[in-house]
């Protein structure tokens, strides 16, 4: 019983960080890539969400995702004691909600907002606060992935790989620490491959 309120609260909690990244996402695409140097305050007040526009299916993929990630904390993480739990749970809801927004925002403009990398940052740096003992692994996280692709756009003068990719692996980095960053990588370059 507890199990299912958990997953119903965790459900809630991931529809209602959907709206706010659908609308914040909806908005950095209204407003462009950077270059465009268009009136944000302007396109801020002409800015109308709807539940038919295309961010508006972050709502319900941020629902499922976070009920996902629930599981995946509660059933992989069992050794840890319950506040530990909860705060992990917290900080990786916090950055798929935000990774989500990435992926949209960057599938329509090929620009990662700022905001987003900031959050994930803040979530890593809360997380290596809860986990000090070890805080080697979130530092060599920090610069193991981001290190790649800052010599991929050091190498390829920006064409292969931007700014917002290597701050984001950065901030993930801290997050999960260097042996996950290296999984996501490897994962992430799997499925590119592949699609």
């Amino acid at each position: 019983m507890l199990q299912i309120f958990s997953l119903v609260l965790t459900a809630l909690t991931g529809t209602v960080m959907g709206w706010t990244v659908s609308f914040y996402s909806g908005f950095c695409v209204a407003v462009g890539p950077e270059e465009d140097e268009r009136d944000r305050k302007k396109i801020w007040k002409e800015y109308k969400w709807s539940l038919n526009s295309d961010e508006a299916k972050l709502i319900p993929m941020n629902a499922v995702v976070s009920v996902l990630i629930n599981v995946a904390v509660t059933e992989g993480t069992a050794i840890l004691s319950g506040w530990e739990q909860t705060i992990l749970l917290v900080l990786y809801l916090l950055s798929a909600s935000c990774l989500l927004g990435v992926a949209y925002v960057d599938l329509k403009i090929f620009e990662i907002p700022p905001l987003y990398d900031i959050l994930i940052g803040i979530c890593g740096a809360a997380r290596l606060l809860t986990d000090i003992r070890h805080w080697y692994v979130y530092a060599i996280g920090a610069v193991t992935v981001s290190g790649i692709f800052l010599l991929i756009a050091l190498f390829s003068r920006g064409r292969a790989m931007g700014g917002g990719d290597i701050k984001l692996t950065a901030a993930m980095g801290v997050l999960l620490g260097w042996k996950e960053i290296l999984l996501v990588m490897t994962l992430a370059a799997l499925l590119g491959a592949v699609i």
